[in-house]
């Protein structure tokens, strides 16, 4: 019974290292520095609008509250 257990670890392990050399293969074809270097500069654009955003928030002079006339008509 132990001996199956192992064989069928022993397979699985087999098999992740074959996944595993296949993904390997496809990220060195896909060029994966080009997609890492492509989303870093995405994602510190992205993090740029946001600190700009807030930047802007934080810079308007908050203005006083106003009242506002609100028409009820009878129908």
């Amino acid at each position: 019974m132990k001996m199956r257990a192992s064989g069928f670890g022993l397979r699985r392990t087999l098999e992740g290292l074959a996944t595993m050399e296949r993904f390997l293969d496809q990220l060195e074809q896909h060029q994966p520095e080009k997609h890492v270097r492509n989303a870093m500069k995405e994602w510190l654009l992205a993090s740029r609008a946001v600190i700009d955003s807030v930047i802007d928030t934080l810079e308007e002079e908050p203005s006083s509250p106003a009242a506002r006339k609100i028409t009820i008509s009878k129908e």
